[in-house]
């Protein structure tokens, strides 16, 4: 498995051991959020090219989503879709991260209201999350969120 870690702590070490080299997409599913309180959670289900069992990654306390994906060129490698994982905890970088989508919101802030009014509470507790990368043949995600887990999918 192809991994790259930025920092050493726990959960970017865990992200590590998570095995999905040339696993298939099956499934995405994300649960926004229905109230000002955000806790989006997102699951992508997966087959594991060596065993064909199906198991779930989940992101809890998802902030932002960036998926580029281009469904074609994943068909045509449908044999072994996913190429690559990261976990980066860089301050930095998750902060740049969450700042290059500002103009993808479709919203203006007139003063006196600052332009970080809905996102200023996340950048100031940034150092809660981790940006997730997933790597696809045909694609990327990346999703800032606080926690992750794996498990075996329920469904047939």
């Amino acid at each position: 498995m192809k991994t790259e870690i930025f920092k050493k702590d726990s959960l970017d070490c865990k992200f590590a051991l998570v095995d999905l080299d040339d696993d298939n997409l099956v499934c995405v599913k994300i649960s926004a959020p229905s109230t000002r309180t955000n806790i989006t959670n997102i699951d992508f289900e997966f087959r594991d090219d060596a065993t064909g069992a199906k198991k779930v990654l989940s992101f809890d306390g998802c902030a932002n989503l960036r998926y580029i994906m281009d469904f074609d060129v994943l068909a045509n490698n449908w044999v072994a879709q996913t190429e690559l994982t990261k976990c980066n905890a860089d301050t930095k970088k998750m902060k740049a991260f969450v700042r290059a989508q500002v103009p993808h919101w479709h919203v203006q802030y007139m003063p006196p209201s600052p332009r970080d009014l809905p996102i200023r509470k996340k950048l100031s507790s940034i150092r809660k999350y981790r940006l997730f990368k997933i790597t696809f043949y045909g694609g990327t995600v990346e999703i800032l969120a606080r926690q992750f887990t794996v498990r075996a999918s329920k469904r047939k």
